[in-house]
């Protein structure tokens, strides 16, 4: 199975049977988009903090899929976050969340790791359904180092996070696995080699904080 990258790995956990993402599973949504930036992060391509992200350096080349994202970010550098999630959360459509999506799913197929299939009313959009065998890699690879006996990579750590902030975790791992999961995850953010873990936890609570914030503020 090829290796895939975080982004990658959260898809195919995340995606329906029909390789979208509901419009009312906001936190599934938020996840991405924090995959998405944190990737690029990893990759040096940009900056992050609580507040705001700025373009550093260029897309690597084997990360054309994040291009997107990189995109949005590099035309309003620099952007805060709050006007990401509004971007890709409180946009009157889904245009920037679905480019994303398909952006990602398209490299997934180009690995063998997913299949395209049309969308929309007129079957003008495309979405990708993950291949079985790659969900049940990522899967086996999480459980194999999070409920196992072994080393931990802050990878497997931080795709543990988005899964679970995503509300994903319930669909591959029991009640009592997910509690050990979850106590794993808090153990390692709060060690000096968690760091990755710890700032994906603050991005995706800073986001939720976000949106929560917004939803409050419209009610009113």
């Amino acid at each position: 199975m090829k290796d895939m990258s975080i982004i990658q790995e959260y898809m195919v956990c995340s995606v329906n049977a029909k390789g979208k993402i509901p419009s009312f599973s906001i936190e599934k949504a938020v996840c991405l988009v924090a995959a998405g930036i944190m990737e690029l992060q990893l990759e040096g391509c940009i900056s992050a903090d609580a507040n705001k992200t700025d373009i550093i350096s260029t897309l690597p080349a084997d990360r054309q899929y994040l291009k997107p994202l990189y995109d949005f970010i590099d035309q309003k550098k620099p952007v805060k976050i709050n006007k990401i999630v509004e971007a890709y959360h409180f946009s009157l459509t889904d245009k920037r969340l679905h480019e994303l999506m398909e952006s990602v799913g398209a490299s997934l197929a180009s690995l063998g790791l997913a299949e395209e299939k049309e969308a929309g009313l007129t079957g003008n959009k495309r979405c990708y359904v993950p291949a079985t065998d790659a969900t049940r890699s990522v899967v086996e690879k999480m459980r194999a180092e999070l409920l196992e006996e072994g080393e931990i990579t802050e990878e497997t750590a931080a795709l543990a996070v988005l899964l679970e902030k995503g509300r994903c975790l319930k669909q591959y791992f029991s009640q009592f696995e997910q509690k050990e999961i979850k106590e794993k995850i808090k153990k390692m953010a709060n060690s000096p080699n968690g760091k990755l873990v710890k700032d994906m936890v603050d991005h995706i609570e800073i986001m939720l904080a976000i949106i929560s914030s917004s939803a409050g503020s419209a009610s009113v």
